[in-house]
């Protein structure tokens, strides 16, 4: 999440968290505290897939940036990158010409996504989740661009802000990606418009849509995602479905956002099935008045995807002030969660420089 933008309605959604809400679930996890990526610069999302009988039955995809700040030779800063691995606890990150790199040198790391020269995707690639549907890689992924004036929010002569939005994108092979020609869901309302913040009075589903969810579901595509709605209700949940052609934007449409949130203060969601019933997990605001360390992962249930029951939150690691960004994978009757651990210190640094997952099994009178 490397905006000002961005950075900006974050915060503002954290001050509308209710901590009070939220019981310590970390007893349930269980984990290791070990690092299965490490060393980059900035990186976090990691979304896991599950290919049985592959030679590398885990493949991953996740984003940051690979050097000093951002990633040099393409365009933008955040950029998304991918990995394989024969368990969850050996991966090897793509690189490019040089193919597989197993010792985890990130100089090395080449990216598969990267921004373009459009006002809605300039800066920020990132957020991947993928469904491997009928032998196609489908991704959904957030971008940001500096909107119609092509300049950054925040710099001089800007007047209309950034732009967030939710991009699509096919593969056959999870390297080589063909990108939807517009977003699949954007706030229509925020192009060109000066500020950060929509309208309440011309939202239909809230502005600054961000951070898909994707799921293959009931024989359409359902994609979770947060957007900005107000001061009082934060970043919150919003739900998209799609019965035609994932590329087109033209399919999407919104199920519930705007004023009718699928769940509010819930940052940063991800949403996976196990059974009939749907588990979500996220880093809203949780305690304390650190804007940082006051996020952490928590979890929720729904039996469709619509109405949402807070189960609880997760203490972060024991080396980490903060885990974010938690993206679940299911495996049999285990939901595994992979999080990225947050450097901290003084001062204090947000950036994410390792990947870890905690598991846990999954109990039928939650």
């Amino acid at each position: 999440m490397n905006s000002p933008t961005l950075a900006m309605a974050l915060l503002a959604g954290l001050a509308a968290g209710e901590p009070t809400r939220f019981t310590d679930r970390s007893a349930l996890w269980q984990r290791s505290e070990q690092n299965v990526l490490w060393g980059f610069r900035n990186m976090y999302n990691p979304h896991v897939v599950h290919e049985p009988g592959a030679t590398y039955p885990f493949r991953m995809w996740f984003f940051g940036w690979a050097s000093e700040d951002c990633n040099p030779g393409y365009s933008g800063c955040d950029a998304i990158y991918t990995a394989r691995g024969k368990s969850l606890d050996e991966w090897e990150v793509y690189a490019g010409d040089r193919g597989w790199d197993a010792a985890l040198r990130p100089e090395t790391w080449v990216p598969v996504v990267s921004a373009q020269d459009k006002p809605w995707d300039q800066w920020h690639n990132g957020d991947p989740s993928v469904v491997l549907y009928q032998g196609t890689y489908y991704l959904a992924y957030s971008s940001t661009g500096f909107d119609l004036d092509g300049i950054m929010y925040g710099q001089p002569g800007d007047t209309d802000g950034d732009l967030c939005c939710i991009m699509g994108a096919a593969s056959q092979d999870g390297l080589h990606w063909t990108k939807s020609q517009r977003p699949i869901l954007i706030h229509e309302l925020e192009i060109g418009k000066p500020g950060y913040r929509p309208q309440q009075d011309d939202a239909v589903l809230g502005g600054m849509v961000h951070r898909p969810s994707l799921m293959r579901d009931g024989g359409k595509w359902r994609l979770w995602f947060d957007y900005w709605q107000d001061t009082e209700h934060g970043v919150c949940m919003g739900l998209a479905e799609n019965e035609g052609d994932f590329l087109s934007p033209a399919d999407w449409h919104v199920v519930c956002a705007g004023d009718n949130p699928a769940f509010a203060n819930w940052v940063n969601p991800d949403v996976v099935k196990v059974g009939d019933r749907y588990y979500s997990y996220a880093d809203p605001y949780v305690y304390g008045s650190h804007p940082w360390t006051g996020r952490q992962i928590a979890e929720a249930v729904s039996d469709d995807g619509l109405s949402w029951r807070e189960l609880g939150f997760l203490k972060p690691d024991s080396d980490s002030p903060a885990n974010h960004v938690p993206e679940a994978l299911v495996l049999d009757d285990r939901i595994i969660l992979f999080y990225a651990c947050q450097n901290g210190g003084d001062p204090y640094d947000y950036r994410y420089s390792r990947i870890r997952y905690m598991t846990r099994p999954v109990t039928a009178d939650e």
